[in-house]
């Protein structure tokens, strides 16, 4: 499955970023809003000829009721006269899932690229207290969120503990170059012993204590006597956004024309598939969080600000098409 996220489509986002931040003061959230929002302005005339179909489905419903009833004992020849029709007003059914099939891709190469923007980030963090001193660290701080490369949650380091560590040197080994492997073994903060790499604990315990103190997070003693730091790295927020913004866009979304196809054409089975999407408006919104909760706050935040943005779009339009007195589709 790593093809869906490491592709030249998640390579090319990297690129775009990286040009983005020399203009925007090394700021990768402002870069990453930017592009966001350019990638659905490329969208925009996609989803405006698929609003346009639904139109044209939603005005054929009472059509597509008579030749059922027309040719309720020839499935066949219901099948012929409904093509016919279509083709007649020009709708294209296959229409409704052709937006989500480009954004899946698009979704997944983002997960990619801020994979690999992290990995780059942490280790660059990483090397540079090592070399020369913790004080020099100023990690990349997001409102409420200590360090932008790491979760938005109650539950995450502000950077990765020692397995942590280790575990995303050999999750990111494609990203991670061997002159940057070398510094690190180099510094002590690796160990190379029988053919294998293990993180030296004491070192990069301290070096990361010095990172997050310097950054102005206290340690404290836990009740086992342990000294950790006095907040975690964020807290929820984005992950619940992220879900909010995609409940909010599948909630009021126009009903897709294959929902409107089969509502004409067997209401029980239009029933059915009713049921199915109501649990899906939650359960993606649920499986959002989770998924935000687990990945970098970068991609957290492109999560929630492209569901918002579809979302305030989706009203704009459906604002324009009413002024107009078109008539809008149902919501699903």
């Amino acid at each position: 499955m790593e093809f869906l996220y490491n592709n030249f489509l998640s390579e090319f986002f990297v690129m775009v970023l990286r040009w983005l931040v020399t203009m925007f003061g090394n700021n990768y959230a402002v870069a990453i809003i930017v592009l966001t929002i350019a990638i659905r302005l490329c969208l925009l005339p996609l989803d405006l000829k698929q609003r346009t179909n639904q139109e044209r489905m939603a005005a054929l419903g009472p059509e597509l009721q008579s030749l059922q009833k027309r040719y309720a004992n020839d499935p066949q020849q219901m099948q012929r006269k409904q093509r016919e029709l279509y083709q007649k007003m020009n709708v294209k059914p296959a229409l409704g899932c052709l937006p989500m099939l480009i954004q899946l891709p698009i979704l997944f190469a983002f997960f990619g690229a801020m994979n690999i923007l992290a990995s780059e980030q942490i280790m660059g963090i990483m090397l540079q207290a090592a070399q020369f001193g913790p004080d020099t660290v100023e990690l990349p701080r997001f409102f409420w969120i200590h360090n932008f490369w790491q979760p938005d949650s109650g539950l995450s380091p502000i950077l990765p503990s020692t397995t942590e560590f280790l575990a995303f040197l050999q999750r990111n080994s494609t990203y991670i170059t061997p002159q940057a492997m070398a510094l690190l073994r180099s510094q002590d903060l690796l160990i190379y012993a029988d053919g294998a790499v293990s993180v030296n604990a004491p070192v990069y315990e301290e070096l990361a204590r010095a990172i997050i103190e310097h950054n102005g997070v206290s340690y404290i003693a836990n009740q086992a006597g342990q000294m950790i730091a006095e907040y975690n790295n964020g807290w929820f927020i984005l992950p619940v956004l992220s879900g909010l913004a995609l409940f909010l866009q599948q909630k009021f979304a126009p009903q897709n024309a294959n929902n409107m196809a089969a509502e004409a054409a067997d209401p029980a089975a239009a029933e059915a598939q009713g049921c199915t999407n109501k649990t899906m408006m939650w359960f993606f919104p649920l499986f959002s969080v989770y998924i935000c909760c687990s990945s970098n706050s970068a991609f957290a935040l492109y999560w929630f600000f492209s569901s918002i943005y579809a979302f305030c779009q989706m009203r704009v339009v459906s604002a324009i098409l009413k002024r107009k007195g078109e008539k809008l589709p149902a919501k699903a």
